[in-house]
């Protein structure tokens, strides 16, 4: 059981790298600051590092997720089952260019998990969490985007922007390194393959995600960025800084955070308070359907996984 929890993980986690990891540089790339290649090789070291640093120093986010699980005394077979859920929904998202979030549906997964192995009176107890925590970085996300435009001058060079969009990619893809690799490290602890913290296990995820974030398609950077909206170096900056700032003050609460709603809320926000930027209203709603699918998706695959485990195992 130990191996294909450990198998399932490194493939979420690599998943996870390649589709989730690239919604951080979306706004840098799809505004003419850096190219493809090279902000996919800043977003993998990137991440990496982020990923080291969670695991280290923001333990509370990996100990939110575990508190709002429930599989009863099938342990093994609910994480195998949620990750396992979370990597068939990862990769038909990454098919169809949604931009999903790992956060949103590892957690989804793990309600409809619990309903099959801890019984119906835990589905409440893992489903009302994720649903705040992914409403607070939508809302998070759209009030940063909203506020941070009008905190930045008018008169910025187009070059000096750049530079500053270089450094707001890096730090959105070290914070999503810092949320997302906790998470996954904590399923690790609670299946007793490994500890979270241990050194090796931390190495290896981390160079993982990097490795995905490298494989990262340009299919999810223009979901959130050109097919989203046509971002301006100076809408694309601020909507970097008012993702960094709405991941950060959420990491530091220990609260899970998804980098793909944060990030396309503050793109949103940004057009539209921009005088001459506005929003593709199609992929918009295409944004919502994907993440309002992925409650009842995932759940269905955790909740089908875990009871055929179940009764094999």
């Amino acid at each position: 059981m130990h191996n294909a929890i450990a198998i399932v993980i490194v493939l979420l986690i690599f998943l996870n790298g390649a589709t989730d990891a690239c919604t951080s540089i979306a706004a840098a790339v799809c505004s003419g600051a850096i190219s493809m290649r090279r902000a996919a090789i800043l977003c993998g070291i990137c991440n990496a590092v982020g990923g080291v640093c969670g695991v280290l120093f923001f333990g509370g986010i990996g100990e939110s997720v575990l508190s709002a699980t429930d599989f009863g005394d099938a342990g093994n077979i609910g994480v195998l089952a949620t990750l396992g859920a979370s990597v068939l929904f990862a990769l038909g998202a990454w098919i169809a260019a949604l931009p999903t979030s790992e956060s949103h549906g590892i957690l989804s997964a793990a309600a409809g998990a619990s309903a099959a192995l801890g019984g119906g009176d835990s589905v409440l107890r893992v489903l009302l969490p994720a649903v705040l925590w992914m409403s607070l970085c939508v809302l998070a996300g759209a009030a940063a985007g909203t506020v941070v435009p009008l905190l930045i001058p008018r008169t910025s060079r187009e070059s000096t922007v750049h530079r500053w969009q270089i450094l707001s990619a890096a730090a959105s893809s070290l914070l999503h390194g810092v949320q997302d690799l906790s998470k996954f490290c904590a399923f690790l602890a609670l299946s007793g393959f490994a500890r979270a913290d241990h050194p090796v296990v931390i190495g290896i995820a981390a160079l993982v995600m990097g490795m995905g974030a490298l494989c990262g398609g340009r299919r999810m950077t223009d979901a959130v960025g050109d097919d989203l909206a046509p971002l301006r170096p100076r809408t694309a900056l601020a909507a970097d800084i008012a993702c960094d700032t709405a991941l950060l003050l959420l990491s530091a609460v220990g609260i899970p955070a998804s980098t793909t709603h944060t990030k396309t809320a503050a793109v949103a926000a940004c057009a539209i308070i921009s005088p001459d930027g506005f929003i593709r209203k199609r992929q918009f709603f295409r944004c919502i359907l994907a993440w309002v699918i992925t409650f009842p998706a995932c759940a269905a695959l955790g909740y089908l996984l875990a009871g055929g485990l179940y009764a094999v195992l």
